[in-house]
């Protein structure tokens, strides 16, 4: 009789693994009418008399204090956080923007925005992250940026990437969309490089449904992110006086009052997502064939959004990774390749869809061709294809699911032979 439930067994988690989130309770709803009653929805500086009486002002300093750096530019999502750090940096047409394969769309489509050129390198194979010497090699007289992606919340090598930067004369604009709370070297990933980028959508670690926030220590930056964020006006300015071409991105009144309260847990929740994680990685290295990424002293806290598990196919009987993930699906655990492949193979890039005109790619400011159905990344390339499992983050806030979770792949591994 079979004992897997692919097979027809009973599965470990009947129902499916079960994990609550947002999480939120009387207080996020006390947040939220207090600004519905107030009739103050619009974050604009010229609805408050002083600056902090604005949710979104508070939430602002309160984020940029809590990460470590100076200043905080709240905006509509990440993506957008995303191009405005570009547009305030200078980038534009013309220039590249070092990005990584392996990585959610919107790092790649926020340089397409400001019409500059994404440059995909390889990462690396044991963290999953941007390759430091693959950015090395991919450095041109046209490239203007860096831009390295916390990638499920795991933190890319700060330290290499900034000396190249600096050596080369680079801005690093770190996408931390996945990354809250996470930690290089004891320092908060998003405060390291010139300026970091935050989602708040809903999945994220820290949440308001949509929005994103800017971080920089450099006020000539904060400034410059604010006006591409608020129609080209300046901190301080005045209502009618635009100094720049640029839209409205600005987060609402109730955004910034539920992220206040969402930021009061976050400290709590990261560390049971760090503490979970790490428990979670040990019990791993008891089964072979399969583990976590490379636990790297220097990463001092994981503020996870995906937890990446490395699969062995020669370990596993030759059994695919994608059998084993429908295996692990039908025991009732939500798995995935998390983005599913590189993203020059993505139609955007691989189809070449930059309109009639082909901009930003034929821009004669670029002057250069490139050809994304050409890119390779064999590193990323085979991650997707055969070795990486993805798990939500939501399992990791309770012990009692990270152990449901052993439970299942031990229950595989000990029944591998009914796989074949």
């Amino acid at each position: 009789m079979a004992k897997l439930a692919i097979k027809g067994g009973n599965p470990v988690i009947p129902g499916g693994l079960k994990a609550k989130w947002p999480i939120f309770d009387d207080a996020d709803k006390k947040a939220l009418i207090e600004v519905l009653e107030s009739g103050r929805w619009c974050s604009a500086g010229w609805y408050f008399k002083e600056p902090l009486e604005s949710r979104v002002a508070q939430f602002e300093k309160e984020f940029a204090e809590w990460n470590g750096a100076k200043y905080g530019i709240a905006t509509t999502n990440g993506t957008s956080s995303l191009v405005l750090a570009l547009k305030a940096g200078g980038v534009e047409a013309g220039d590249e923007v070092i990005v990584p394969a392996v990585t959610f769309i919107a790092s790649a489509t926020a340089v397409i925005l400001v019409n500059a050129i994404p440059i995909f390198v390889d990462i690396d194979p044991d963290t999953y992250q941007i390759s430091p010497e693959r950015i090395e090699e991919a450095i041109t007289e046209k490239t203007k940026a860096i831009m390295p992606v916390h990638y499920g919340g795991y933190p890319a090598d700060m330290d290499k990437i900034m000396e190249i930067a600096k050596r080369h004369n680079l801005l690093v604009i770190e996408d931390a969309a996945e990354a809250h709370g996470s930690e290089w070297r004891g320092r908060r990933v998003g405060s390291i490089g010139d300026m970091g980028c935050f989602s708040f959508q809903m999945g994220k670690p820290l949440t308001c449904g949509e929005g994103g926030i800017v971080l920089t220590d450099n006020e000539e930056l904060k400034d410059r992110c604010y006006s591409y964020g608020d129609l080209g006006r300046m901190p301080g300015g005045e209502k009618y006086e635009h100094y720049i071409p640029a839209g409205n991105n600005r987060m609402t009144e109730f955004q910034g009052a539920l992220l206040l309260v969402q930021l009061s847990r976050l400290e709590e929740q990261t560390n049971i997502r760090h503490e979970n994680g790490e428990y979670f990685a040990r019990e791993l290295e008891k089964i072979e064939g399969i583990s976590a990424l490379k636990r790297d002293p220097r990463v001092t806290k994981r503020g996870y959004y995906f937890y990446f598990l490395r699969y062995d196919q020669s370990r596993w009987n030759d059994i695919p990774r994608d059998k084993f993930m429908e295996a692990l699906r039908a025991e009732g655990v939500p798995c995935s390749t998390a983005h599913n492949q590189p993203l020059y193979k993505n139609p955007l890039f691989r189809e070449m869809a930059f309109g009639k005109t082909g901009c930003p790619v034929s821009c004669p400011l670029y002057g250069k061709k490139i050809d994304y159905s050409k890119v390779s990344c064999p590193v990323s390339e085979r991650v997707y294809e055969s070795e990486v499992v993805a798990l939500g983050k939501d399992f990791l806030m309770e012990r009692e699911n990270v152990d449901r979770v052993l439970e299942a792949i031990y229950k595989i591994r000990e029944n591998i032979d009914e796989l074949k």
